[in-house]
C-alpha cells in the first residue's frame, strides 16, 4: 500500500474532532484495506508493533531535526528556528520539502511496508554508529516523501501524530465497518474483548476483516502479551 494513502488518511481525520465523522472517515479508509494490511492498524495508533512489544522508536527531536536538514539541505539552525516558530517538526519537514526542488536521484515510491521496514531497524541499532545508522534510515525515507508524506513520518517518529484516533475510535470504526448489517454494540463488545486479550490489534483487525466474530472470541490471553 502507498503511504501516500495513509497520509491521506491521516489528514482527513485530523481534519476534524467530531467523534461520529472521524468513524465514519476511519470506517471508510479500513474497509479499503487489503488482508496483508494489518499492520496498518499500529500506525493508526502512531505504533509500530503491538501494544506488547515493548519496542519503540525512540528518535529524539535533535535527530529528526538532523534528518530534516540533510533531507531537504536546510541548514540545522534553520530547521531549528522553525520548529520554534511554528512548534511542529513535522509541519516544519512538510514546508521544508514544498520549497525543495525535487530530484528523481535516489527517490522511490514510498509504501507503508518500506516505511515500517526502516521505522522497525531503529530500535534494533545499539552501540557504536548507532546515530548515523538511524540518520540513514530516516532520511531514506525523507529524501522520497511528499510534503504530506515528510508531515506524519516525523510526527510518526517522534510520537506526536496529532490525529486524534484512539484504540475506541478504531474499535467503533471496525464494527461500522465490517458489521453493519448486525447489532454494531455487539460486535463492539467481541472487538474490545479480543483487542484487550491479546493485545495486538493487528491480529483483530486481520479477524474482523474476515467478519469472523466466532474466531474472534477464542481469543485468549497469553503469557508475555
Amino acid at each position: 500500500m502507498k503511504y501516500q494513502k495513509l497520509a491521506e488518511f491521516y489528514e482527513k481525520a485530523s481534519s476534524t474532532t467530531k467523534r461520529l465523522e472521524k468513524i465514519e472517515i476511519l470506517s471508510k479508509f479500513l474497509k479499503s484495506l487489503s488482508d496483508s494490511d494489518k499492520d496498518v492498524s499500529y500506525l493508526l495508533l502512531g505504533d509500530i508493533y503491538p501494544e506488547y512489544d515493548e519496542r519503540r522508536i525512540g528518535i529524539s527531536n535533535q535527530l529528526a531535526i538532523k534528518a530534516i536538514s540533510k533531507s531537504t539541505g536546510t541548514e540545522e539552525k534553520e530547521v531549528t528556528n522553525k520548529w520554534k516558530l511554528i512548534g511542529d517538526l513535522g509541519k516544519v519537514a512538510e514546508e521544508l520539502k514544498k520549497h525543495k526542488k525535487q530530484s528523481t536521484l535516489h527517490q522511490q515510491i514510498l509504501t507503508v511496508e518500506k516505511v515500517l521496514s526502516n521505522f522497525r531497524e531503529l530500535p534494533n541499532l545499539v552501540g557504536k554508529g548507532t546515530v548515523n545508522k538511524k540518520l540513514v534510515l530516516i532520511v531514506e525515507l525523507l529524501t522520497s516523501a511528499s510534503p504530506l508524506e515528510a508531515l506524519y513520518l516525523i510526527r510518526t517518529l517522534i510520537g506526536d501524530l496529532r490525529i486524534g484516533v484512539k484504540e475506541s475510535t478504531i474499535r467503533e470504526s471496525m464494527a461500522v465497518a465490517f458489521f453493519p448489517n448486525k447489532d454494531k454494540k455487539e460486535a463492539s463488545k467481541k472487538i474490545q474483548d479480543a483487542i484487550d486479550k491479546s493485545n495486538d490489534i493487528g491480529i483483530v483487525f486481520e479477524l474482523v476483516k474476515k467478519k469472523d466474530l466466532k474466531n474472534l472470541g477464542k481469543i485468549k490471553l497469553e503469557i508475555g502479551k
